[in-house]
């Protein structure tokens, strides 16, 4: 349902924009955002008295572009139905063309931006005077229209994503299926549904209670961003709308149109991009994940959003930002050389799943890969890559129903027997290594 609901609804947009981006909109869309972001007086108002570092100026072009874009069409939207009762086709198809933005600027900034947000949490990222009264806008205000539940970020994504670098525990752990096999990811879509809901993710926080002061924390806060998401705003908008004169109906299809689906689309999105971004799995002689190879990094991609497309920088280095991100290719080539790491070029994490799924493992060597060693043909590394994409460190039916259950008895284990000092310690040590 959701693959079909992704393909039915939203597939027009996104190659609608990605498409005309991509043959000649880029140039005027491109040049436009330059005057905004190339404007000096803009960017002294920003590094003054909207963020706390000069880097994040970079930012603020966009932040703007699509606040004013969304603040538009959204009331827009609410206009119409609050006047004629209902909307038709052609505004709910105008909306989901400016929610994706061209070249999926619209979807990427406010995820981007949201992302991070949540690696400064409570607001950090910007001035005192709008950190502490608003706080993230994208993460807990704006992002509700696109599918993000507040305070997601910075709980569950910080402290089980990236604590387990999407390893055993992490919601969206994907190395118990076979990333080339379609059927697979249909299961996968239904695991990234839950995680986005907060479901998955409230779960496993609540399975590591009293691990540290600040895993119980996190989850009353996903608590509070799931009831934000799923019954304060909900609730808001369905009484504006009824007491403005639609009725029950009118207002329940206003609210799947255009609260729900950008959850939908982007349930769906997300799980395919991350299968482009962790989809690659090798060991070492010690049964550790192999950084370089299972976290991908693109180079000089078509869609990359603020540095997004460097995902191995973004989960092991994450104090580099995206203005570093050149020197730190250069310090890692030779990281890359040594374990035929996941480097690739021109594409995007979208493009490399498909070819995954499709099993063109030659086309993405051929055409993508970046070779730092030299020492293999095309068709070794071909062969590389598709054993690295359809290698599964455990079985879903055991992840799911044995494996996961028996998570925090297995961590206490690894703590009794001094494989590591402590849960927490126990609980990155299982994520990070290929034990059963």
């Amino acid at each position: 349902m959701l693959a079909l609901n992704f393909a039915v609804v939203w597939a027009a947009p996104v190659i609608i924009q990605g498409q005309s981006f991509r043959r000649g909109l880029d140039r005027i869309a491109r040049r436009a955002y330059g005057l905004v972001d190339g404007s000096a007086t803009l960017r002294r108002f920003a590094a003054r008295f909207v963020y706390r570092r000069d880097v994040h100026v970079d930012y603020f072009a966009a932040a703007v572009l699509l606040i004013i874009s969304m603040i538009v069409v959204l009331s827009a939207l609410f206009a119409w139905q609050i006047t004629f009762g209902s909307l038709p086709w052609w505004l709910v198809a105008l909306y989901y063309l400016v929610w994706v933005g061209p070249g999926g600027r619209g979807m990427a900034t406010a995820w981007t931006l949201a992302h991070r947000e949540g690696h400064l949490s409570g607001g950090r990222m910007y001035r005192p005077w709008l950190g502490e009264r608003v706080g993230n806008c994208f993460e807990n205000w704006l992002g509700v229209f696109y599918g993000i539940v507040p305070y997601s970020f910075s709980t569950a994504h910080i402290l089980t994503h990236h604590r387990f670098d999407n390893g055993k525990g992490d919601p969206i752990y994907l190395w118990d299926l076979d990333r080339t096999r379609f059927g697979d990811l249909m299961l996968y879509q239904w695991r990234f549904l839950l995680y986005m809901a907060g479901i998955s993710s409230l779960t496993e926080l609540r399975r590591e209670s009293g691990v540290h002061p600040g895993v119980d924390h996190a989850r009353r806060r996903l608590g509070r961003g799931m009831a934000i998401y799923w019954i304060c705003v909900p609730a808001g908008i369905l009484s504006l709308l009824i007491v403005t004169g639609s009725s029950v109906g009118a207002a329940l299809v206003f609210l799947f149109l255009v609260y729900l689906q950008p959850f939908f689309a982007m349930s769906t999105f997300l799980s395919i991009i991350n299968v482009g971004q962790h989809g690659f799995l090798e060991v070492d002689a010690a049964g550790r994940h192999v950084k370089h190879v299972t976290s991908t990094t693109i180079v000089d991609g078509p869609d990359d959003s603020f540095g997004e497309d460097y995902h191995v920088a973004h989960h092991y280095l994450p104090a580099v930002d995206h203005r570093g991100l050149s020197e730190h290719v250069a310090r890692e080539r030779p990281a890359w050389a040594l374990c035929n790491g996941s480097v690739f070029e021109n594409t995007t994490f979208f493009e490399i799943t498909i070819m995954m799924v499709r099993g063109q493992f030659d086309r993405l060597i051929r055409e993508h890969y970046v070779d730092f060693s030299g020492e293999r043909t095309v068709e070794e590394l071909s062969e590389l890559f598709e054993q690295r994409a359809k290698r599964r460190e455990i079985t879903y039916e055991h992840y799911e129903f044995r494996y996961l259950p028996g998570l925090r008895d297995r961590v206490r284990e690894l703590v009794k027997g001094g494989v590591c000092k402590d849960e927490n310690r126990a609980y990155i040590y299982q994520s990070q290594h290929s034990v059963q």
